[in-house]
């Protein structure tokens, strides 16, 4: 199958599903991170995005990732050629949140766009039951399916020499401190070994959370939390808050507290720290493996190009 697929390729999952689809199939890539990377370029990416389609033509499938204005044009072009639209949903497009500023549902043109792209796409793709909801919510008319985001990581957590440290990650944009949690997590880990990692290179941070014994992930949101599925395929303990995805992913393996309960928090951290159940994080992050991914992911291609 020939795939079209746009998206910003320096996130690593989003390479990680390209690679995972060039598996079985011959992938035409065009990146947003180098072509759309600040609406104040919008003028080359629109005559750059013009020039592509002959790209999409030729194409089985077009191949979305993200709902936001980068993605109108090959939206276009696809629905000119009759071609099948899987658009991926990261959480932000879909969200409104005025208390933290997040969210493009903020912005009315640029939530309008989005909700554009929703009815539009042949298919909706988000990882998490709660995001579907959200995303429905947002746009009653779009069609949504559910693909868990997946990790490939193979170690024998059983011979780790874990420390009584604590991490929790983010990256570097405007709103993530209190996305994140972050003031929460500093608060509630006063005189532990704790630390916020921020934008290491991906191997680095796999080596870091080998090494760790609880991951916390204490976000206001989240439409599944990648980061948060490598810390348990590390087999760190999970401490994360009560919000959306995040308990659909950890499961029974970890602990759930209230977004911005510091005492609550501590307590669960400080729980965390003496538990050695690494197996159990790890045995519940096999659940969401990259063949499971695959075998979804092909069937939906094989529905949508019917």
């Amino acid at each position: 199958m020939n795939i079209y697929f746009a998206g910003t390729m320096q996130s690593t999952f989003i390479q990680q599903d390209a690679d995972l689809l060039s598996e079985n199939h011959k992938l035409t890539i065009f990146d947003f991170s180098k072509h759309a990377a600040s609406f104040s370029n919008i003028h080359n990416f629109l005559i750059r995005a013009f020039f592509e389609w002959n790209n999409v033509r030729k194409s089985d499938i077009v191949i979305l990732w993200f709902a936001d204005y980068p993605a109108l044009p090959f939206i276009i072009w696809a629905k000119l050629f009759r071609k099948p639209i899987i658009t991926h949903v990261g959480g932000w497009e879909v969200y409104s949140a005025p208390e933290i500023n997040y969210g493009n549902q903020l912005n009315p043109i640029r939530g309008a766009a989005t909700r554009w792209i929703l009815r539009n796409s042949t298919v909706c793709v988000c990882m998490s039951e709660a995001y579907k909801q959200i995303i429905t919510s947002c746009e009653p008319k779009s069609r949504v399916r559910v693909i868990p985001g997946w990790v490939d990581i193979n170690c024998d957590v059983i011979k780790l020499q874990k420390n009584k440290s604590v991490v929790t990650a983010l990256i570097s944009i405007k709103f993530t401190n209190l996305l994140k949690g972050i003031p929460t997590f500093l608060k509630s880990t006063l005189g532990l070994n704790a630390k916020v990692v921020e934008n290491i290179p991906h191997e680095d941070l796999i080596d870091l959370l080998k090494k760790t014994r609880v991951y916390c992930q204490l976000s206001y949101t989240e439409s599944f939390g990648m980061t948060l599925l490598e810390a348990m395929s590390c087999g760190c303990i999970p401490v994360v808050t009560d919000r959306d995805a995040l308990p659909e992913v950890v499961g029974d393996c970890g602990y759930v507290v209230p977004y911005g309960d510091v005492d609550a928090t501590r307590k669960a951290i400080l729980k965390a720290l003496e538990s050695k159940d690494m197996i159990k994080s790890k045995h519940r992050a096999l659940l969401f493996s990259k063949e499971r991914a695959k075998i979804l992911i092909e069937s939906l291609l094989k529905e949508v190009c019917e």
